[in-house]
């Protein structure tokens, strides 16, 4: 029973284990895994031998091909993990003796740390806790042929007094800075912007709660109102009648960015004028995004090593956003970009397709001609909007070939993408320069107002209009629609059951946004804490808290502070482990202390150290008329103090003691 139960263990805890990296695994890898665990299953194994030394081989040199195939790479952090989690799967397919099962938990430790190097965020962590728990239980139940549940108390026991020594050497431990840098080439970033745009696609994304980035303004006092938070991302300007993409002139293209650690270029001095004022600082902590473009206020500046800014006014990174990336941005107000607009930039700006939406096309044509300027044709085009029936919906009709004439004469239903497509083809039809620009609007404060939360479902499209002695120009014909979504943001918009639709799925949707809408904020909060708190736990914030605590922050206090301690620490414990053994005897080691005792007038007391069962051997010697009954004692002994089940009572051991002829029974007393 012991041995089933220990086998049982040690599968649940590999599988614990393996379970957070399922996901990041090829579908074959998952499929092998699981064939593994089944073969193992003792009901299973009972019909199904092992395979041989032959078949093993193929198996790993197959999987180390196929981990090559699926990574194209034998190194790094994704091929290395799929490595070790296929290596201890195998492990399992030859795990015959002791030895084998620690080599299997051994690397359930490992692969438990290898979470780490794709998600550091709280629950993580605490699944992470769970599964050194289990494995640390299997680890007892293999080592002592104990039940799970003996196992796991016992687990407990031993990391409740880790924990301790983990937290000192946590706080007090010089913070060095990594040894090595691991760059991730695998996908690990979450649901986000794409670089292209179709009628639907921000639609879709607006129905997602999850975090996009978080945002810490140095002084909350002169934050921007949330209506004129607009977190620019990508700017699209190539449209093929369906969808609105990135420019192909290598201008544009993200290498070709004003990188922070180079001076400015000549475009970045002459093409842009700010205001001479104090700027806006701000801090941006941004999910995966597996992307390079960053998100950021209008005009934005990064002295951060690695952010370029690109001629379309927005930041990139060199590297794409695989884990949770931080960078400081300042914002500069603006008094124009591209003044003096280049032809070639114009004549880019202006590009519509030669056939489709020919009603719209003429329709801009027409009005431009009867308003005097540039600014009141905009306006004619945002009125219209206003008074023409349209509707702003998370759930849009479909649209037929000609998207743009469908939308604005017949369904007049859509979504920001819709309104931003709409509008920049009107206006380039006009012969006014127009693009398309994605990112989020808005956001919300976190629970307890540190930091501004942006959300997928914040997700916007806008319009940037080229004017005269103005340069771009922010238009938003969202505005004119639903208003309430810029000035109030897409949180309180989505209160509004209307804004997802009326189809099943859609009420769906919207009620499960109500029902959780405050718990997925405080959980985002707690996450948010624990990155800043505690992942981000440096040198400076260790330098602080010694400060604080002593009024010291050297090196040296800081090492005899720790050791100290540890020292403290590890004498408590084992005064407690001390107190707790003397403390507590099992009811039959009380039957023998009272042996012992009442024998100790002839000299036959149980010595310092000496075992129970090499007491009651050496008795036999001592007095081999006594051998029958000590051998009895012996045995039942033996019986309640190891064999799983047994009963708790004493008596019949007592009843032998009493067959001595010289044992005479009086109160237990402590020896």
């Amino acid at each position: 029973m012991n041995r089933l139960a220990s086998r049982y263990a040690l599968l649940s805890a590999l599988f614990i284990v393996i379970l957070p990296h399922w996901q990041r695994l090829d579908l074959w890898l998952d499929i092998a895994i699981l064939l593994c665990f089944l073969w193992r299953i003792p009901a299973i194994e009972q019909r199904l031998p092992l395979p041989n030394t032959l078949i093993k081989a193929l198996l790993v040199i197959a999987s180390i091909a196929a981990i090559k195939y699926a990574y194209n790479t034998w190194f790094g952090p994704e091929a290395g993990t799929a490595f070790l989690i296929l290596c201890a799967a195998l492990k399992l397919l030859e795990t015959r003796d002791e030895r084998d099962c620690y080599v299997v938990l051994t690397l359930s430790y490992f692969i438990l740390a290898a979470q780490f190097l794709f998600e550091k965020s709280l629950w993580t962590t605490l699944y992470a806790a769970l599964g050194i728990i289990w494995v640390t239980m299997a680890y007892v139940a293999q080592n002592q042929s104990i039940s799970i549940k003996i196992a796991l108390k016992k687990s407990l026991m031993l990391l409740g007094q880790a924990l301790p020594l983990m937290i000192v050497l946590y706080l007090f431990f010089p913070r060095l800075p990594p040894l090595w840098t691991i760059k991730l080439t695998e996908g690990t970033g979450k649901t986000g912007m794409s670089d292209n745009m179709s009628p639907g696609d921000l639609a879709k994304l607006s129905q997602s709660t999850e975090l996009a980035f978080r945002v810490e303004f140095e002084d909350k006092k002169n934050i921007p109102p949330k209506s004129e938070l607009y977190w620019r991302g990508l700017t699209l300007s190539n449209f093929d009648g369906t969808t609105w993409r990135t420019s192909q002139l290598s201008v544009f293209a993200d290498e070709n960015a004003a990188w922070s650690e180079f001076p400015l270029p000549q475009w970045a001095e002459t093409q842009i004028q700010i205001v001479q004022q104090k700027p806006t600082h701000y801090k941006v902590i941004l999910e995966p995004t597996d992307q390079v473009w960053l998100y950021s206020l209008m005009v934005p500046y990064s002295r951060d090593k690695g952010i370029g800014l690109t001629r379309d006014f927005r930041l990139v990174s060199r590297v794409p956003v695989f884990e949770r990336f931080s960078y400081e941005v300042m914002q500069f107000k603006k008094i124009s970009l591209d003044a003096n607009l280049p032809f070639w930039l114009r004549q880019e700006m202006l590009k519509l397709p030669e056939k489709g939406n020919a009603t719209a096309h003429q329709m801009a044509q027409q009005w431009r001609k009867f308003y005097a300027s540039d600014e009141a044709y905009i306006q004619a085009v945002l009125a219209w909007f206003r008074k023409s029936n349209f509707y702003y919906t998370l759930e849009p009709p479909l649209l037929g070939e000609n998207r743009i004439d469908d939308f604005l004469f017949k369904t007049k239903r859509g979504f920001c993408e819709h309104y931003s497509s709409a509008f920049t083809f009107l206006l380039r039809a006009a012969g006014i320069p127009a693009r398309v620009v994605v990112g989020y609007q808005g956001g919300e404060w976190s629970p307890t107002g540190d930091s501004w939360q942006v959300r997928q479902m914040d997700a916007h499209a806008w319009v940037e209009a080229w004017l005269p002695n103005k340069g771009w120009t922010l238009l938003d014909p969202t505005g004119a629609i639903a208003p309430e979504r810029i000035e109030k943001g897409m949180t309180d918009l989505a209160d509004n059951q209307q804004v997802w639709g009326s189809s099943t799925l859609s009420t769906l949707k919207y009620s499960n946004y109500k029902l959780f809408s405050q718990l997925r904020n405080m959980a985002d909060y707690l996450n948010y804490r624990w990155q800043k708190d505690i992942v981000g736990y440096d040198s400076a914030q260790q330098d602080q808290l010694l400060l604080k605590l002593l009024g010291d922050s050297s090196i040296w206090k800081r090492i005899a502070i720790m050791f100290v301690a540890l020292f403290v620490i590890a004498g408590l414990l084992a005064v407690w482990t001390i107190l707790k053994g003397q403390k507590r005897h099992h009811p039959a080691d009380k039957v023998i202390l009272n042996l012992s005792y009442r024998l100790s007038k002839r000299g036959l007391s149980r010595q310092q150290g000496e075992g129970v069962v090499a007491y009651l051997q050496r008795l036999q010697i001592a007095q081999p008329h006594w051998q029958d009954v000590l051998i009895a004692i012996e045995q039942e002994y033996c019986m309640l103090r190891y064999q799983q089940n047994a009963s708790s009572s004493t008596q019949k051991l007592k009843q032998l003691l009493h067959k001595l002829p010289s044992y005479q029974p009086q109160k237990t007393k402590q020896v």
